[in-house]
């Protein structure tokens, strides 16, 4: 039995890129430094640039340039695969030699056949949420819920005058990318509620902030478009690390109506710092949203309209109640004492489940059991069942 202390761990991935998956791989460097587990970093294909601060401070001291035997844990995609083990190995790095772990994201509830065969050749899966689990299983693959952390780093923020939002205003805060299938997001919906909330109360002092994606073309001519909506600002300019929390937390109401999400680490991150959480009542969100401490939007299940989404055949997502979302947020904004309180209550329960100490003691209990050559059953993580809403036909 090999002696964790002694066993090497390798996090291997694109730690320094500004995307999804190099949040996912830096959440579970800080996790692992929350329980003392001393990781290494390995980038495997060193394309970004390594340009942010809060990125080079967490990871400078802890990238390798070799992988030895031991565990190494991949946060790729099913579609990389293939790539990453052959840029593995011509760095000189051996496959075989160690105990490797994947750590995919997906948001639908099947993954994909064509990718499950790729993780087959992984000792073990670990899975993001108990929704990324289930959409393992689908697709015939047993995998262990880890989750990935949503804590955000201390340290000043900016303030709302440095992004141009309105000092007075209840700011209504969503992300999303116009070029890589805004469909799942759903921002048309969040400007439907937008809409629906200045209709009932036209004299509130309201405010909608869209953070568009724009690395990619395209997203120029949609942010043109949202800002030309009144009481809409458009923030398409890129933000690092340090400019994505200050905007999060300049926030009242982060709100994400999407149709799916593996995670939802925007609604996550916004219930860390303290902000008011409005999501779909569906998918990965749920671990760590309830009706106790978020504004969860009812749904209906719909099946995915071609093309909306990569592997869309056969498969469902929600449609948000955007005039459930409404009712939810009208009692808030005549009581803004109300929506404090029960921000606060998120940000205890959502670092309870999901902060950096939670998913560390995770990894730790399942590296402890790898190490001692124990091989278990994933045990299914304890999720509240969401409740259905029937969606108003309005």
């Amino acid at each position: 039995m090999a002696d964790l202390d002694t066993l090497p761990v390798t996090i291997i991935g694109h730690p320094f890129a500004p995307i999804g998956m190099g949040e996912q791989l830096r959440s579970h460097v800080s996790a692992c430094a929350a329980v003392q587990i001393d990781a290494r970093v390995y980038d495997i294909f060193r394309y970004a640039q390594r340009t942010d601060a809060a990125h080079f401070d967490l990871l400078n001291a802890r990238e390798t340039a070799k992988v030895g035997a031991g565990i190494r844990i991949f946060h790729v995609n099913g579609d990389e695969v293939d790539n990453v083990i052959a840029a593995f190995e011509r760095a000189g790095n051996v496959f075989a030699e160690g105990y490797n772990i994947i750590i995919p994201a997906w948001e639908l509830p099947r993954y994909p056949q064509v990718w499950a065969e790729k993780l087959a050749k992984f000792n073990e899966i670990w899975a993001i949420s108990a929704f990324v689990r289930d959409s393992l299983k689908a697709a015939g693959l047993d995998s262990h819920v880890i989750g990935q952390s949503i804590e955000t780093e201390p340290g000043p923020l900016l303030p709302r005058r440095y992004f141009g939002i309105r000092e007075s205003a209840f700011v209504l805060l969503h992300f999303f990318d116009v070029s890589s299938y805004a469909a799942r997001k759903n921002p048309l919906a969040v400007l439907d509620l937008f809409r629906r909330l200045r209709q009932a109360e036209p004299f509130r002092d309201l405010q909608l902030v869209l953070k568009v994606k724009n690395m990619e073309r395209g997203a120029e001519d949609a942010a043109t478009e949202f800002r030309n909506l009144p009481g809409v600002k458009v923030i398409d300019t890129p933000l690092d690390n340090l400019g994505v929390r200050s905007l999060i937390n300049a926030c009242d109401c982060f709100v994400s109506l999407h149709r799916s999400e593996g995670l939802g680490r925007g609604l996550g991150e916004a219930m860390a710092l303290g902000r008011l959480a409005l999501g779909t009542g569906w998918s990965g969100n749920m671990d760590f949203m309830t009706e106790a401490n978020a504004l969860v939007a009812g749904y209906t299940l719909r099946p995915v309209e071609p093309d909306s989404y990569p592997h869309w055949q056969g498969q469902s997502w929600a449609e948000a109640d955007v005039a459930h979302a409404a009712e939810l947020l009208a009692p808030i904004l005549r009581d803004l004492s109300r929506g404090a309180a029960l921000a606060r209550r998120g940000q205890t329960e959502a670092l309870q489940r999901a902060g950096h100490r939670a998913v560390g003691l995770r990894i730790l209990a399942r590296l402890e059991a790898i190490a001692a050559g124990i091989e278990t059953k994933p045990e299914p993580v304890a999720t509240p069942a969401p409740k259905r809403r029937k969606a108003s036909a309005g």
